[in-house]
């Protein structure tokens, strides 16, 4: 599986909206997992019209989060079969994904500050224990602005 972190983000929500409007553009799903999925959804919704994308969160219906471009969860929970859940998955603050994960991709975005850095640390160190080869995609502190060459950075 492949990991990349971006890291040292000064605004999480504001990296995540960027790279999932670029997903979106390049027809992937992704799930994003993080304790402010309601900051982020009132975030995509606030999105220009032109730049909207549908996206399902907690309560929603079956066939809501089956044609739902990007899904919104608080935490990796699986409200569907593990069939249906989109390949690239991004994580923001939530614990590491779990170890039977079923993605291609995984992003782990990590907040600027010592807390969330820890936090990042002992993401990476779990997924390399597992065997899926961490990398460090971007770093805001070394850079003024991300590059967005694919659908995740």
């Amino acid at each position: 599986m492949e990991v990349e972190f971006h890291t040292g983000l000064a605004e999480p929500l504001d990296h995540a909206a960027r790279l999932l409007r670029k997903a979106v553009r390049l027809g992937e799903r992704v799930c994003v997992a993080t304790p402010q999925f309601e900051a982020l959804s009132r975030r995509l919704w606030a999105e220009p019209e032109r730049e909207f994308f549908a996206h399902a969160r907690p309560g929603a219906s079956r066939a809501a989060w089956q044609r739902s471009p990007v899904w919104l969860l608080p935490a990796f929970e699986l409200p569907l079969d593990a069939a249906d859940w989109p390949a690239v998955w991004v994580n923001i603050g939530s614990d590491a994904a779990p170890e039977g994960a079923r993605c291609s991709r995984l992003l782990e975005l990590v907040a600027a500050g010592p807390d969330e850095a820890k936090a990042g640390r002992e993401r990476w160190r779990a997924y390399a224990a597992r065997g899926w080869r961490p990398e460090k995609r971007y770093d805001a502190s070394q850079s003024a602005r991300p590059s967005h060459g694919d659908a995740a950075g």
